[in-house]
């Protein structure tokens, strides 16, 4: 689950990953509500999934909303790269199938519906649509990759790294990128150093140093040379 706030660009998200890969159902997304109440509604349809209530494009569901239907429709691949980054990573290989949640206005009038409420018109992509065919706005001027040097790793996602490292008390010596596409940031004290958990854009914004590895492929480990560069090796397999 990974949850998106608000920022001075966008309204926040909130996806799943992983019930494409355990259920091969798509993985859900839900648009333009508080963090906790977008993952809240995430989980709620994820367990639906699990208990057999499958998820079928340009649906309505009375029972995930109290008073109120949401709309579920698909997600256009060409948007994935936008929103889901940690779902791209996770599966490597797309196209995964991703629905949308959509939420209603106060009236049940849906976001794609012209009399909508604006607040809920705004907070929504319609992410059926590709980018060239959706409302020019602040969802298609969107760019998260926009200087980012590591991939499809945003900025937000989840990294391991020593505690020494996050307080800003301690240099990165090896980067190790996981079978899994996960990222470790050693400090020289071995591989078990890496206990705390911090978003990769701290790393960066921190460490900058280590853009110079953000292309290690799965499976790869860099370590620091004493010159300042970087050695790279495979991890055992």
């Amino acid at each position: 689950m990974t949850g998106l706030a608000e920022d001075a660009r966008t309204p926040g998200w909130s996806y799943s990953t992983g019930l494409w890969h355990t259920l091969r159902s798509p993985e859900v997304c839900i648009f333009g509500l508080p963090t906790n109440t977008a993952m809240t509604i995430v989980n709620i349809v994820a367990d639906q999934v699990r208990q057999g209530a499958v998820l079928k494009p340009d649906e309505r569901r009375a029972d995930v909303l109290t008073n109120h239907d949401v709309a579920i429709r698909p997600v256009h691949p060409a948007w994935y790269r936008h929103f889901f980054g940690a779902a791209v990573d996770f599966y490597q290989a797309p196209p995964l199938p991703i629905v949308q949640v959509f939420w209603p206005d106060k009236q049940g009038r849906f976001a794609w519906e012209q009399d909508a409420e604006a607040g809920c018109r705004a907070s929504q992509p319609l992410l059926w649509l590709s980018p060239a065919e959706h409302p020019q706005g602040v969802w298609t001027e969107f760019d998260p990759y926009e200087g980012w040097p590591f991939g499809t790793s945003l900025p937000y996602f989840s990294v391991r790294t020593a505690s020494a490292v996050v307080e800003g008390k301690a240099e990165i010596t090896a980067v190790v990128r996981g079978y899994d596409g996960s990222w470790r940031f050693l400090d020289g004290t071995g591989d078990g150093s890496a206990t705390a958990v911090t978003n990769l854009r701290h790393i960066a914004n921190a460490h900058p140093e280590v853009a110079a590895v953000a292309d290690l492929a799965h499976g790869q480990r860099a370590d620091r040379a004493p010159d300042g560069g970087w050695v790279r090796s495979a991890l055992p397999s």
